[in-house]
């Protein structure tokens, strides 16, 4: 039987048509189908491998959070010691929470919440001139059993010169790191329930495996 050619070309002109169409469906030519990230905003509490649970961040403005429920005394002067961590203990006891000096994400959230709130915790004496009865009454279960307490008086005790004052730290996975009132850092590594000098410098080849937040706060410029 004989073809109409015309019958042909239009034919073939069809085929053309829908092979150019299944083109350009395969590779996804359109615009919309591109996608865009948009990285979230750093923040100063915590960090990328510890999270909430195991990094605790202690500064000033945890002394003027703690000022503004009533269980600190003192001067708002970023000087982290035995005043600030009988204040966290204060508060602690006054919230009805595990009274261990340290500010874990229990202890944090109920302190937002109180300064939220406008609310007076602590009514008693003043807590400027009081030892801390005890520094931990539980280990800490997100890090190794080799963890020390993460208080300013645990700390002075684990630097090397006496009279240092600290006046911001932080505690994440066993390691403290922090800056001392004359402007130096400081790394110390959490064996059996106390703070010490690590033997290798860890700013340097040793760092490995650290949180990030600890060679920030004890490496950084």
């Amino acid at each position: 039987m004989r073809r109409n050619p015309h019958t042909i070309r239009s034919v073939a002109a069809g085929l053309v048509g829908v092979l150019a169409l299944l083109g350009v469906t395969a590779c996804g030519g359109s615009s919309n189908d591109t996608t865009t990230t948009t990285a979230a905003p750093a923040t100063t509490t915590s960090t990328p491998s510890g999270g909430d649970e195991s990094t605790k961040v202690f500064d000033e403005q945890i002394q003027r959070e703690l000022q503004q429920v009533g269980c600190y005394k003192g001067n708002i002067d970023g000087i982290l010691g035995p005043a600030s961590d009988e204040a966290i203990l204060e508060f602690q006891r006054a919230e009805g929470l595990s009274a261990d000096g340290e500010l874990g994400p229990k202890t944090e959230a109920a302190l937002k919440s109180a300064v939220s709130a406008g609310k007076k915790v602590c009514t008693g004496s003043s807590s400027t001139t009081t030892t801390p009865k005890t520094t931990t009454t539980k280990p800490n279960t997100t890090v190794a059993p080799n963890d020390a307490p993460c208080t300013a008086t645990a700390l002075l005790k684990g630097l090397p010169a006496e009279g240092e004052k600290i006046t911001r730290f932080v505690c994440s996975g066993g390691w403290a790191a922090g800056s001392l009132d004359n402007g130096s850092k400081f790394i110390l590594k959490a064996q059996n329930g106390a703070w010490f000098a690590p033997s290798q410098d860890p700013c340097g080849s040793a760092s490995a495996g650290l949180d990030p937040s600890i060679l920030e706060a004890g490496c950084g410029g």
